[in-house]
């Protein structure tokens, strides 16, 4: 790659990082994308490639998570209880369908646009068709309610790379009408122990070939350093923006930025 390659990842990388911290969805939205351009461009091909997005992707929400959830904690906006209730369940499934996928060529590229583009277009149109929250309204939700959703999310993260805040978020404020402030602290406190348990198991597998010598497993440090340094910068300002701006400001940006992807993801459907 060329000093401007970096420069571009920098760039998109701070955008994806300000939306983890706006939003708490992990900035997946935005660093999948990026990472599908750039590990293509390094050489990786075929199934290697879905399974480096996935990879790198989660490897880099590890840190735009965890800023975004310690700025959330020293701004008193944290709830430890909830976030370790939705986690358990959500790590066991993520790291079961991440070794399913690791073991066979059953999970292609083509597979993963379908997939991908299906949860954006729901998740968009949820967004868009449900109105506001009212907080103080609805009883808090069970912890049977935080393990559901966990349980299901960390099936939905492996399989999308998105670190689950697409899904938790819509699912918190929509579904367990919890006010989105608060759905998107837990969300920033659980895509980071996602994260952790993908990235570890990642970390120590065997990719068929490098792309390049600071290659580790499947994670390709070139390319998502610039969105790492990014995050520490970003993620804090999204955060601080988030606890600024109305709910139904931080929905319409959520659907925007959801749009958007989606359109990439089905031109790329229907070029082929």
């Amino acid at each position: 790659m060329e000093i401007y390659d970096y420069l571009i990842i920098a760039i998109l990388g701070s955008f994806g990082a300000f939306l983890s911290g706006l939003l708490g969805v992990g900035g997946g939205i935005i660093f999948i994308p990026v990472l599908d351009h750039f590990l293509k461009k390094c050489g990786m091909h075929d199934d290697m490639l879905v399974k480096g997005i996935l990879a790198n992707s989660l490897f880099t929400i590890i840190f735009s998570g965890s800023v975004s959830s310690y700025k959330q904690y020293k701004m008193g906006n944290f709830f430890p209880k909830q976030i370790w209730q939705t986690a358990l369940p959500g790590v066991f499934t993520a790291i079961l369908l991440t070794y399913l996928i690791k073991s066979g060529n059953w999970y292609n590229k083509g597979t993963f646009n379908y997939v991908f583009a299906g949860m954006l277009l729901v998740i968009m149109i949820r967004m868009f068709l449900k109105g506001k929250t009212t907080p103080g309204t609805w009883p808090e939700p069970t912890a049977r309610q935080f393990g559901t959703t966990g349980f299901f999310t960390g099936i939905i993260t492996a399989l999308s790379g998105l670190g689950g805040g697409v899904v938790m978020t819509p699912v918190f404020t929509d579904v367990l009408k919890i006010p989105i402030k608060k759905a998107s602290s837990i969300s920033n406190g659980v895509i980071p122990l996602f994260a952790i348990a993908i990235g570890i198991y990642n970390l120590g597998d065997t990719p068929p070939y490098k792309i390049s010598e600071w290659q580790v497993g499947y994670i390709v440090f070139p390319v998502i350093l610039p969105m790492i340094l990014a995050a520490f910068i970003f993620a804090p300002l999204g955060v601080k923006i988030a606890q600024q701006t109305t709910q139904s400001i931080i929905r319409l940006i959520f659907a925007m930025m959801v749009g958007l992807v989606l359109i990439k993801v089905l031109y790329e459907i229907f070029a082929k």
